[in-house]
């Protein structure tokens, strides 16, 4: 089932740079990596169960490759550093094909994730520290492979696909391979994969591991990481890489690091996925990618602020095939932080961590109270959610519609004041509420809330709900009807939500203006619009007089999907 596209929900796209690495290679003189005193522990988080790299030895004691680079490279910075075991939640964690941050990390109750592989997809979320190991994927399959899987093959929809939640190996890797899928299997880790392919629900698990007890291996290797390697996961806009890179480089560049690799694999009675020496061939390569990109990051200290959107608003903010978090909005939220003189950056998050409905009430999301970051962007201004939100002026305007079965079955009509006899459905965390319709003047009766637009429609289709209230535009097939009419749930468009008492309107609303009188907001409607080539793109500028003002509204349609721009006025 294709998921509708909203008429408006603007989210803030701002690809974060890669701030994982300096080169361990380039020339110049590092940091200073010795100029500290301990102040502050820094705790880094394993799962336990990755044999050689952290597991319990027979002693109980937290042993493993992971736990002596911690060691070597916090002593070399002279930190106080501890590996404690973490869940993997705590780091990551996957929800319908996209990876967040995990409570540990975002809460900052560690400050790292050891043994991660840097990829595309990661880099949209997290930040990363210098790789410290090689990055390596692989499938798993039954004993024998009774299903025939053969890694090579281009399409894999045949064949039913298991990952664990946080894992590398997912659909963006999928993708960036050039392989065809249906859905992946979800599985809380390897062990529920292990047993989702042993009960026959599933035929390969995508794994990053090279053995697994009671499964086949394949020597087919996937590298996930395009080469970037395997480093720490950080919260976007930590220290750690300040200390920790130049530590690093200094343990490489003396072998100290090789020496390290060597005594645990023998320690360890393992191989160890150690880096290439620093003349080959690979990490040349593997340094220059990272060079140009980090020098920047390295060398501000610049309050970051932090927008955060769900990722699955097409095309205003998506997942592009390479993994990419990309989108109208992305280049808008950069051009309002330029002029602004502010460092921004993305992050993913789920909905509910911006705000949660609990009963009639809507209450702001554990992690935009808690500061895990500063603001959520494509949210309306109601008078419910000022009780709790500060909002920036708008820069976008919606409507809403009421969606009914094909034939409309039940005769609704959303013109009548008097609904009370229909049962109206509509998402617990849309605008769409039952306050809108009260403002709207509508007599209601009884309503549905549904976690989303899914469940919305399935209830509308099976007869449980006679329509559907929402800003959302559904595709062509769904069974449904769009009814004429088009309303308005509040008198300004969509905004950037923040905490109460937040400062981040004062600078963003000035700039916003500024972006707006100078007629640039304009011009990069009109350049942003030209970006989709695959999407048909029609821009259109209309000017009107009224009241002795200039109103100038751009509207963008990107096939069927509307994107409406509020107007920007100047006096005349």
């Amino acid at each position: 089932m294709t998921t509708p596209l909203p008429m408006l929900f603007c989210v803030l796209l701002v690809l974060p740079a890669l701030t994982c690495s300096m080169s361990l290679t380039e020339g110049g003189q590092n940091p200073s990596i010795s100029g500290k005193t301990k102040t502050e522990v820094y705790l880094f988080g394993v799962g336990g169960t990755r044999r050689p790299y952290n597991y319990e030895n027979e002693d109980g004691k937290l042993v493993g490759f992971d736990v002596d680079i911690v060691n070597a490279v916090c002593e070399t910075a002279k930190k106080e550093c501890f590996t404690v075991l973490r869940r993997k939640e705590d780091c990551i964690f996957t929800d319908r094909n996209i990876d967040y941050a995990g409570e540990g990390l975002m809460s900052e109750a560690i400050q790292g994730c050891a043994g991660y592989q840097i990829t595309t997809d990661r880099l949209n979320e997290f930040s990363f520290t210098l790789p410290y190991l090689k990055g390596k994927s692989t499938y798993a399959v039954l004993p024998g492979n009774p299903t025939g899987f053969n890694p090579d093959l281009a399409d894999f929809n045949k064949f039913r696909l298991v990952q664990a939640s946080g894992s590398p190996f997912n659909a963006a890797c999928l993708t960036r391979q050039g392989k065809k899928f249906g859905s992946i299997f979800i599985a809380s880790d390897v062990a529920e994969a292990k047993e989702i392919l042993s009960n026959g629900t599933a035929d390969v698990l995508l794994s990053t591991r090279a053995t697994i007890d009671g499964l086949d291996v394949m020597p087919t290797a996937v590298q996930c990481d395009g080469g970037r390697g395997t480093g720490m996961l950080l919260k976007q806009g930590s220290d750690v890489p300040h200390w920790w890179n130049p530590a690093f480089r200094e343990l490489y560049k003396s072998k100290t690091y090789f020496k390290l690799c060597n005594k645990a694999g023998k320690k360890y009675n393992a191989s160890i996925n150690c880096l290439p020496f620093p003349n080959s061939k690979e990490q040349m390569l593997m340094d220059e990618a990272y060079t140009n990109k980090i020098r920047d990051n390295m060398q501000t200290s610049q309050r970051l602020w932090k927008f955060v959107v769900s990722g699955r608003i097409a095309p205003y903010s998506f997942i592009n095939d390479d993994g990419e978090l990309v989108g109208f909005t992305k280049e808008f939220i950069l051009n309002v932080c330029k002029l602004a003189g502010k460092k921004c950056v993305l992050l993913l998050s789920e909905v509910k961590e911006c705000s949660v409905r609990v009963g009639e009430l809507l209450y702001p999301g554990r992690g935009l109270i808690s500061g895990w970051f500063d603001a959520c962007t494509g949210y309306f201004s109601t008078v419910d959610r000022r009780n709790s939100w500060d909002f920036t002026d708008p820069y976008l305007v919606s409507n809403a519609s009421f969606y009914v079965a094909s034939g409309n079955p039940t005769k609704f009509d959303p013109r009548k004041k008097d609904l009370s006899s229909f049962t109206i459905v509509y998402q617990a965390t849309a605008i769409t509420t039952d306050h809108c319709l009260h403002r709207l003047h509508k007599q209601v009766g009884k309503l549905i809330i549904v976690d989303d637009d899914v469940q919305a429609i399935k209830a509308v289709l099976s007869g449980k709900a006679d329509a559907w209230f929402t800003k959302l535009i559904v595709p062509e097939g769904q069974r449904l009807l769009r009814l004429p009419g088009r309303f308005h749930c509040e008198n300004v468009g969509t905004s950037i939500m923040v905490r109460k008492g937040s400062d981040l309107p004062s600078w963003w609303n000035k700039a916003f203006r500024k972006f707006k009188t100078s007629g640039k907001f304009l011009r990069f409607c009109q350049d942003q619009g030209k970006l989709y080539k695959s999407m048909y793109i029609y821009i259109n500028a209309e000017t009107h007089r009224s009241k002795n003002k200039l109103s100038v509204t751009c509207i963008i349609v990107i096939r069927k999907y509307y994107i409406w721009f509020v107007d920007f006025r100047e006096s005349i």
